[in-house]
């Protein structure tokens, strides 16, 4: 059996010393076997992601250099000339990265469920199956688990790559320093508890059918929202669904969703639900992709020149609703998710813009 390690004679003590990782960059394989072989070269990749090594934080901070497909990697003090300065080979680098990566995932989520509006953080959800949100600052992951998030410093790709894979995490982003995620709370499980086993597998036919008794018998527990909540929200059904089937009236959904009948036909692009009466005046527009959630009132405010800017905002349409404590939330296709938080950063900008106006003004 061989083991590869670096000796050192009379060597103490044994255990290393801690570095902290503030960036990561991952090569492609062969640059970073050429990195290996010859890590006293200037690098590009060194230069372009300078860490400053001496923070006056009892540690010396680090990029973590790792290779694209491999489980090793190399902890480098970055020189200003895009030299390493020093450097220290890792194997296993990326399973250390991944399972801390994993506990920041478990502990973002974990706020979802448990801490509605409570520490650094804050969280919306009912208490009805259905969906939570929570935004967690980069300095309470840094404070709790020791973790660097920087947007564009590698480790935030890595974060967004974590939750994603969560099978309850159905939208998640990085702004403004914090991690924004929404969860399916029905799909969260209990860690401890013991896990269920399958026993059988169920055709098309038994499956349709059980599918259908737990339809009806939520029909019989829940009126109203909480019903709409079921249905939609734990069930998965899309509100063309439940119109279709009949699960509730068209005038019922009018009533939950808050809109008139013509926006639950889908299609209806925004600029006409703008000018349509009995939409509740607390509609949002959000995506599927997005946790960003767009006042439909604020696009009233578009001047001409704004309504030009925003064409395609206006001209996406409704293909669901979600409605979340009574508050419809109308989600949006035909349009990237990026657009609405553009939107965002353009309103809160010309606002920003009056308010200085306004401090100016004798």
């Amino acid at each position: 059996m061989k083991i590869r390690a670096e000796m050192g004679r009379r060597r103490a003590p044994l255990c290393s010393p801690e570095y902290q990782v503030d960036k990561v960059v991952e090569l492609p394989n062969t640059q970073f076997a050429a990195f290996l072989m010859r890590p006293l070269e200037r690098y590009d990749f060194i230069r372009s992601n300078q860490v400053e090594p001496h923070q006056g934080t009892g540690h010396d901070h680090c990029l973590l250099v790792l290779g694209e497909g491999r489980a090793d990697g190399v902890l480098v003090q970055c020189g200003a000339d895009g030299r390493a300065a020093y450097s220290a080979y890792v194997a296993g680098a990326r399973d250390v990265v991944r399972d801390r990566l994993n506990q920041a995932a478990e502990f973002i989520v974990q706020q979802c469920a448990e801490n509605p509006g409570g520490g650094s953080w804050h969280a919306y959800f009912n208490q009805r199956p259905g969906r939570g949100g929570c935004s967690v600052s980069f300095a309470e992951l840094e404070k709790r688990l020791g973790l660097t998030i920087r947007e564009g410093s590698g480790l935030d790709s890595m974060l967004l790559d974590a939750l994603r894979r969560r099978p309850e995490v159905s939208a998640v982003e990085l702004d403004d320093g914090c991690v924004s995620v929404v969860c399916d709370l029905g799909l969260r499980q209990d860690k401890d508890a013991p896990e269920k086993k399958t026993t059988a597998s169920f055709s098309p036919e038994r499956a349709a059918e059980l599918f259908e008794n737990a339809v009806s018998a939520a029909l019989e527990l829940y009126r109203g929202e909480d019903c709409y909540s079921m249905l939609h929200g734990s069930f998965g059904l899309t509100i063309r669904e439940i119109r279709e089937y009949g699960y509730l009236s068209d005038q019922e959904l009018c009533d939950i969703c808050q809109v008139p009948r013509q926006v639950l036909e889908g299609g209806t692009r925004v600029r006409d639900v703008l000018q349509l009466d009995g939409v509740s005046e607390f509609t949002s527009l959000t995506h599927k992709d997005s946790t960003v959630l767009v006042p439909l009132e604020d696009l009233e405010k578009l001047t001409a020149s704004g309504q030009e800017n925003f064409a395609a905002l206006l001209d996406a349409w409704v293909a669901d609703i979600r409605v979340d404590d009574g508050e419809p939330e109308l989600v949006l296709e035909g349009i990237e998710a990026k657009e609405l938080e553009r939107f965002c950063d353009a309103l809160e900008a010309h606002e920003q813009a009056e308010r200085a106006m306004g401090d100016m003004t004798p």
